[in-house]
């Protein structure tokens, strides 16, 4: 790794690591920029086919022609600032170790609209009968407190309640492709992050939560910190919940959440809006060169989706990780009982009367 951070720490997982991924199909959300837009080019110069999802046209097509091409003046200006400013001598590698072409197509969906969420979850699920592996990485950043036009945080919804709507859908493609093809290692893994345990403000008791018994706490201000800083336990409970419910022998799914690393991506953009020009500004300008670029954030994600250490290393499945391999002795929020119980439970009632019932998939074959 030729970035300082790699330098210093020293990885003992790269892109080159990457298996080769010829015929088999992952769906990356956040997929047009940032980490995810790295992770997809990795899977597709691996051979994978990749349909990513994104929020804007624009970000999905400059997505595809950079993944295709691997030119990065055709990728979103927010990936391409990722590599900018960064300390030390760095080129990207997403596709190292890359040596045949996949497959890339897009899909444009606004994840702060369930109803949204749920047509492309049941149109994705109708389209693709093999799937081998599902990445949440979409996301809002540290930002201001927004209601959706459905009246619920906008960090939960799209952090969260998007990805447990997609593999309402998902799962059972997921758990078929598991059963019914030899080669298949299927993965879910979904972003959280080591701020996860900075969630002053809640959603534990002692910091004035209700733990998430009723829908009141989807909808409420925490602060743009906090908001972030919730929604990565939120993550964290996801994956923990669908391993307790869902994911039980004889299946054969693996659930991961990952940290990725303080990355420069578009998401520090949003500094701006969450503490205004000035004060965003600075905090902009102190940390982005000091952080990881884009491929180098992907490594977690990358490892918990396709290594064979994620499999055999005898990690407990539902485990969080902070690099790869390493895992994060996740905080007493993201591994409380009640916690994982009531987020999942109450961010299903909180989707199905957005969507209705008819418009929430089935978590089973």
């Amino acid at each position: 790794m030729s970035n300082i951070v790699g330098k210093l720490f020293g990885f003992h997982f790269a892109q080159a690591n990457v298996p080769q991924l010829v015929g088999k199909r992952f769906v990356v959300t956040g997929g047009t920029n940032g980490i995810g837009l790295s992770a997809a080019r990795t899977l597709y110069s691996h051979g994978a086919e990749v349909v990513i999802l994104g929020s804007q046209e624009g970000t999905a097509d400059a997505a595809e022609e950079y993944i295709k091409t691997g030119d990065l003046k055709r990728a979103p200006k927010d990936y391409q600032d990722g590599f900018a400013g960064i300390v030390g001598d760095y080129a990207d590698n997403s596709a190292d170790g890359g040596n045949q072409s996949g497959e890339v197509s897009s899909r444009v969906v606004d994840f702060k609209d369930l109803k949204a969420v749920s047509k492309v979850g049941k149109e994705l699920a109708e389209k693709y009968d093999r799937l081998d592996g599902f990445l949440g990485i979409a996301g809002l950043g540290v930002n201001k407190f927004t209601l959706t036009a459905d009246g619920y945080d906008a960090h939960l919804t799209v952090n969260c309640l998007s990805h447990i709507l997609l593999l309402s859908y998902l799962l059972p493609n997921l758990e078929k492709t598991s059963r019914t093809h030899p080669d298949a290692d299927v993965r879910i893994v979904l972003m959280s992050s080591e701020l996860h345990r900075n969630t002053f403000g809640g959603p534990s008791e002692n910091w004035g939560g209700n733990k998430f018994r009723d829908a009141g706490e989807f909808a409420k201000d925490v602060g743009p910190a906090n908001l972030y800083a919730r929604s990565k336990v939120g993550q964290t409970l996801i994956a923990k919940a669908l391993v307790q419910r869902h994911l039980q022998p004889p299946s054969k799914i693996l659930a991961y959440s990952t940290h990725p690393g303080a990355v420069a991506t578009g998401q520090t953009r949003q500094y701006d809006e969450a503490y205004g020009d000035a004060v965003g500004g600075a905090i902009q300008a102190a940390v982005r060169p000091l952080m990881r670029a884009p491929d180098e954030g992907a490594l977690s994600v990358l490892w918990a989706a396709t290594s064979a250490e994620a499999r055999t290393g005898g990690y407990k499945n539902g485990e969080y990780f902070t690099d790869p391999a390493q895992e994060g002795k996740p905080s007493s929020e993201a591994t409380d009982q009640e916690l994982i119980d009531n987020f999942f439970n109450t961010g299903l009632e909180v989707i199905k009367k957005v969507v209705g019932q008819e418009g929430v998939g089935h978590f089973s074959a």
